[in-house]
């Protein structure tokens, strides 16, 4: 440390830190120079000071303090921030100086500035223009000071004249004239510089060099002494004290001990040691005498103790490392879960050497270590699956392996509804027939739905089946279901259990009140994977229903917090289940309409690679220029609006002269009395929402532009865009198809891909341009302007409105001179 600090402190160091204080100052005035000759260009080029001021990028990261211009005319331009630093006339602080250096002056009010002198440009006769000065502030300049004490790394720094004045003093929070310190003087001295200028700075002296040397020895002196002390204590009482106790697990060695009070301590030990070999002989016997075979296993799978039965079963276990050496790899799974502490598990275990089936469970405990152990308990269940066999094939209808519910568990769930009978008697029958057919159908044997179908189809039933069972409840319920379309592709052998399964997932869901609740279903590698997102809990049949439907379709249920619930189901899939891909071509239009859930629909769209344009509102859809020269395979709407909906279908129906149309309609709610395809809430998925467009099919293509005559088409443009919007609503009320265009220059594309029209041309300017165009030479056209103009063709009408808005009057006055 002390070579350290007279390093650190060296006048060679301290030489080196001066110098990056004129480094700095340098390039600090190299800036504040860069300013005065930008700022003179500007100035010489006409600019005043207001757009001078505009440029904040230079006068508020430059480094002039202000500036000011003395004009050969005898006018001058004043900074006016040069009030924050003096109060002296400018004429007088610029006397002296000089061009093209910094020179030092000093105020009356007690202001230190260093002050630039720089010629502004010549005019045309080369006559100069006058000059530009350029202001820095020392003593009041926390930029440049903040800079100069940080190069230097220094926690003091000071500035004087050569006269000894200061003039710029800057020092850390942490610095005090009190402590010592170590400080270097040096003189800036720099071109750019006119005066030079003296510069001190001070350093903090280290806590080290507080101390004398003889406290250091002292201190050194004192530690070996306290040393050497301690490692005296330690020798003696190892010899003399702890050398019997090292003795005390040789048991019967009494001669070792030399201290009678160890006497009681060394009888306790022989009496615990005693009860715990009486223990272990209890355990032994206990565990051969439950006829089961029992194997421990602590953290690492290793057998720690092994039973008489549990020997026989594995004659491998004196020379096997791990437990997972002497069972099959079908066995190890259920055992490491159990090790992650998972309880209540297990697996069965057939015999190769003879005709026997054990039946293990795996229970978890904390061994003397802290570490999470097993313990395997298997019984002999080969007796108990003969009878069973026989009797399944004696007696198939009882299904003696299926769960049968208890009569408890209807009375607890008809107790928990009792509330709701009595609000909606109607679906409380209608939820009590879906609850008891779920019951029946988990206690008979499952069978087989279809040979061979996919994911997609059997939701699709079910949700058929629910709808036909619980009437609106499922309609009205607001949950989403989520499946990618390669999973609701895969084709399996499905039985009713699998059915089932899916009809209480939706049951959950919908016994629900949760906000954003919502199914996902996939595939893992065993089968089928359930997720249930914000079910709250479960009623006495559904969550006895829950827990029993995986385990008869060898699957697992797991709960969490947040009403999270995933049921899996071992699954049969076809080798190629992958179905056919759902056809996905042609066009889709989508009116949203006040539909709450557009960015599902949109998602949807995305993911069957369906070319869709999306329109907020029937309006916005009817003055579009894309529906009318192109065409919609579909077109979906949502019911978030159902009357503005239905309204604008009759249009559409009426337009186009045709009873049906292939419109799909989106809702999330019950919706009665409407004609067409529905997909609701709970349907949304992207398997269905393909299949219903596919049966859309067969129907004529939406084209706006085939439909259109001349006699119902307007398009409206120039004018504002207020008056825009009052034309179009006034002729939309009419029964009219408006669409409104901007810019006269799109028109012209518009019309060439589009269908007889009637333009309206709402002021001259725009009437101009249409004549200059020649659009009126277009054919299918016809055409009226409200501003008559000399030039107009005979092509063009003239509609006089004398300064009124449109109304009734007005549109029949058009109608007459369409002709319509």
């Amino acid at each position: 440390m002390d070579y350290f600090t007279q390093r650190y402190y060296s006048q060679e160091v301290l030489q080196q830190r001066a110098e990056s204080v004129h480094v700095s100052f340098a390039a600090y005035l190299d800036r504040a120079n860069f300013e005065v000759k930008y700022l003179s260009e500007q100035i010489s080029d006409g600019e005043t000071i207001d757009r001078l001021f505009q440029l904040h990028d230079v006068l508020f990261f430059g480094g002039l303090d202000f500036f000011y211009v003395a004009l050969e005319d005898g006018t001058s331009m004043e900074d006016p921030r040069v009030r924050l630093y003096t109060r002296d006339a400018l004429s007088d602080l610029i006397k002296n100086a000089e061009s093209d250096v910094w020179l030092h002056v000093s105020t009356t009010d007690q202001s230190e500035l260093l002050v630039y002198k720089k010629p502004l440009a010549s005019d045309e006769d080369k006559l100069s223009k006058g000059f530009f000065y350029g202001f820095i502030s020392l003593d009041n300049n926390l930029a440049l000071a903040s800079d100069l004490i940080g190069s230097a790394g220094a926690d003091y720094l000071k500035i004087n004249d050569v006269v000894g004045k200061p003039l710029l003093i800057e020092q850390l929070s942490s610095f005090s004239d009190e402590t010592p310190f170590v400080h270097h003087e040096s003189t800036l001295s720099l071109p750019v510089l006119k005066d030079k200028l003296a510069v001190e700075v001070r350093y903090s002296r280290p806590l080290f060099e507080s101390f004398s040397s003889w406290s250091v020895i002292g201190s050194l002196a004192i530690l070996a002494g306290l040393l050497l002390l301690n490692w005296a204590v330690r020798w003696y009482a190892q010899r003399t004290l702890f050398m019997p106790i090292a003795g005390l697990p040789a048991i019967g060695r009494m001669d070792t001990l030399n201290y009678q009070e160890f006497e009681p301590l060394l009888a306790q030990m022989n009496y615990f040691q005693t009860r715990l070999k009486a223990r272990d002989q209890h355990l032994d016997l206990l565990l051969n005498s439950l006829q089961a075979a029992i194997l421990f296993c602590d953290e690492s799978a290793r057998v720690t103790d092994i039973n008489d039965e549990a020997a026989l079963l594995f004659p491998e276990s004196p020379t096997a490392k791990t437990i997972f050496d002497m069972t099959p790899i079908a066995c190890h799974q259920p055992i490491q879960r159990a090790l992650k502490g998972e309880y209540g598990g297990g697996f069965e275990l057939e015999l190769k050497d003879q005709p026997k089936v054990y039946a293990f469970q795996t229970h978890t405990f904390v061994n003397e270590h802290g570490f999470r152990s097993v313990m395997l308990v298997g019984r002999d269940v080969s007796e108990v699956r003969r009878l069973r066999w026989h009797l399944t094939h004696r007696f198939p209808r009882q299904a003696i392996d299926r769960p049968q519910p208890s009569p408890q568990l209807i009375f607890d769930e008809i107790s928990e509804r009792s509330e709701a009978v009595l609000k909606a008697p109607e679906e409380a029958i209608a939820w009590f027939g879906v609850l008891g057919q779920l019951l029946k159908q988990i206690s008979e044997p499952a069978q087989e739905i279809s040979q061979v179908q996919t994911l997609g189809d059997l939701l699709c039933e079910q949700q058929e089946w629910l709808e036909r069972e619980l009437g609106v409840c499922l309609k009205r319920c607001d949950c989403t279901v989520e499946a990618a379309l390669e999973d609701t592709l895969v084709q399996a052998n499905w039985t009713s259990d699998h059915a089932a399964l899916i009809r209480l997932a939706y049951m959950l869901c919908l016994d629900s009140s949760l906000s954003g609740r919502h199914l996902v279903f996939s595939w893992d590698k065993k089968g089928l994977v359930i997720k249930v997102y914000g079910a709250e809990e479960s009623s006495a049949v559904l969550g006895w229903l829950c827990q029993e439907y995986p385990k008869v379709l060898k699957g697992r249920t797991e709960s969490a917090k947040g009403g999270f619930i995933k049921m899996t189901a071992t699954v049969k899939r076809e080798l190629g289940s992958a179905a056919e891909e759902l056809p996905a071509k042609g066009r889709v239009a989508f009116i949203e309409n006040d539909y709450v859930d557009v960015s599902r629909v949109k998602q949807l769209l995305n993911e069957l690679a369906i070319k869709w344009d999306g329109y907020a509102s029937f309006a916005e859809f009817m003055s579009a220029s894309q529906p009318y020269h192109c065409q919609y395979n579909v077109l979906m709407i949502g019911l978030g609006d159902e009357t503005l909906a239905q309204t604008h279908v009759q249009k559409l129906l009426h337009t186009s002269g045709s009873d049906q149309l292939p419109i799909l309609y989106l809702a999330d709610h019950a919706v009665e009395q409407m004609e067409g395809q529905i997909l609701y809430a709970h349907q949304l998925m992207a398997y269905s929402l393909a299949k219903v467009m596919e049966s859309l099919r067969h129907f004529s293509a939406i084209n706006m532009g085939d439909w259109a005559t001349q006699d119902t088409n307007f398009i409206i443009t120039g004018g504002s865009s207020m008056s825009q919007v009052i034309w179009q609503s006034e002729l939309s009320a009419h029964g009219f198809v408006v669409r409104r265009e901007v810019e006269i220059d799109n028109l012209v594309s518009v019309l060439r891909h589009t269908s007889p029209v009637n333009i309206i041309v709402l002021d001259h300017e725009t009437a101009m341009r249409a004549q200059k165009l020649h659009l009126v030479k277009l054919v299918n056209t016809r055409w009226v302007v409200l501003e008559d103009f000399s030039e107009r063709p005979d092509t063009m009408h003239f509609m006089d409105l004398d300064g009124r808005v449109p109304d009734d009057a007005v549109i029949a006055s058009l109608l007459r001179i369409f002709n319509i």
